[in-house]
């Protein structure tokens, strides 16, 4: 593991899976429309992503932002549909590159997560009732898929978190980025906050890129949907 991490440490994957943060990430959202959905929408590797989850994955933004009072025309709907696609990729990517470094979420965490979420809880107390009624009723998906998609998401976060424990900004980088910017250190250390954030956001973003171009290179990375386009 520390071997893979080392190869990647300066090829850094920050990824925004913005509808799968924390464990419970469908919790409160209605249950999704039923249909076929056998189809695949996308491949990386010899693992499919299927239409079923993409769906699945779009509702679940689509839901927050109803809830917030936004319309949703259908420029956006397709602006939600292209990011829920990428973000699906993203952690298919992030979970092949987490087993092939050692990596894995064991029953245990799962089981923790969901014995002490709120939305399972009643008066204090895990209510399986509730647990197994909320996920099929309300999320549209078994127990066994849902806490597949806990350690999915778990797993994806702790092989990213463990790429950023390999990436920091030191100060030399940071003061000689600022200068040749703006050409003098005027103003540095009032604007040294705000400055080292961007610098970050900007090499990750780069960072991005090249793992994802690395990652393509040994595994491929197929759609075949016109979402992307």
């Amino acid at each position: 593991m520390i071997s893979f991490l080392i190869k990647y440490k300066k090829i850094i994957l920050i990824i925004t899976l913005a509808f799968f943060i924390g464990s419970i990430a469908y919790i409160g959202l209605d249950s999704y429309r039923r249909g076929h959905f056998s189809n695949n929408v996308a491949m990386v590797g010899n693992t499919p992503i299927t239409y079923r989850n993409l769906y699945k994955a779009t509702e679940a933004q689509a839901q927050v932002l109803r809830n917030n009072g936004v319309d949703l025309d259908e420029n956006l709907s397709k602006a939600l549909r292209q990011q829920a696609l990428s973000a699906l990729i993203s952690e298919e990517v992030l979970n092949q590159a987490a087993k092939e470094s050692g990596m894995a979420v064991s029953d245990y965490e799962v089981a923790w997560d969901i014995r002490f979420s709120p939305q399972f809880n009643q008066d204090g107390q895990f209510n399986k009732t509730a647990y197994e009624y909320i996920v099929r009723r309300q999320l549209g998906v078994s127990p066994a898929e849902f806490e597949e998609q806990i350690r999915r998401s778990k797993l994806a976060d702790r092989f990213r978190m463990g790429l950023y424990s390999f990436y920091k900004l030191t100060p030399e980088e940071t003061r000689f980025a600022y200068r040749t910017q703006h050409g003098n250190m005027k103003n540095f250390d009032k604007n040294k906050k705000d400055f080292e954030r961007q610098l970050f956001e900007t090499k990750m973003e780069t960072a991005q890129r090249a793992f994802f171009d690395d990652f393509n290179n040994r595994v491929e990375i197929k759609t075949f949907s016109d979402e992307q386009e």
